[in-house]
């Protein structure tokens, strides 16, 4: 079903015949997808070797095409030039070097490294809807320039495949304890900033995903040392 969305999705994007917020939502069942298809499987230890494969394949369309042909969209309001929009599929690219990485690692049991592709499908989704739902001018006029969606590109690609290690939000049970503690406490921050700040709360969302995973897992660390 996430691979099904995603390839809705792109075909939406691409035909541009639905509005941004419409497809936002479709984004977010993709990601309940993907979130319940691992949930599932950990729950029953039902995991296996090609359910990774086909999570990730999946992911790549869902969480890495999607992004890329937004990022496009964006150039494409302001760029004139014919070839610079072509940048935003450099995330696109990035995000598969991630997934092929993920699925190469043993180590990210409990944290990942570098930001996950589904979270970061959401902050270039976010840039868009902040565009189009803004009423400031000013906000538009500066995530609307070639400078800062060059800058966006570039740290995306970077957030997808740093070594900053960040929370894996992969729930087993839903007991509030180690660290599910703080992954719960996370999902809760961000829906209640979602629901008073909506779209523009998502780049806080962001930083404080990475502040309480800095602090959280330096705790873990200090403590099994």
């Amino acid at each position: 079903m996430n691979l099904f969305l995603g390839c809705i999705i792109t075909l939406l994007l691409i035909e541009d015949n639905l509005s941004m917020q419409s497809i936002s939502y479709l984004i977010l069942i993709a990601l309940f997808f993907d979130f319940m298809d691992g949930l599932i499987a950990r729950k029953f230890n039902m995991e296996s070797k090609l359910g990774a494969q086909l999570d990730s394949l999946a992911d790549l369309i869902s969480f890495g095409l999607v992004p890329g042909i937004i990022m496009y969209k964006l150039f494409m309001e302001v760029s004139l030039d014919p070839f610079l929009p072509l940048l935003g599929f450099l995330i696109t690219l990035a995000s598969a070097y991630r997934l092929a990485n993920f699925n190469l690692s043993n180590n990210q049991l409990k944290y990942f490294k570098g930001l996950p592709t589904p979270a970061n499908t959401i902050f270039i989704l976010s840039l868009m809807l902040i565009v189009e739902s803004s009423n400031n001018l000013f906000i538009s006029e500066v995530i609307v320039s070639n400078n800062f969606l060059i800058f966006i590109t570039i740290l995306s690609c970077y957030l997808l495949n740093s070594r900053f290690k960040l929370i894996n939000l992969k729930f087993k049970d839903f007991n509030f304890k180690g660290l599910n503690k703080y992954r719960i406490l996370l999902v809760l921050v961000s829906l209640t900033l979602l629901v008073v700040v909506k779209e523009a709360s998502i780049p806080i969302i962001l930083v404080i995903y990475y502040i309480v995973s800095y602090f959280t897992l330096r705790r873990v660390e200090y403590r099994s040392n």
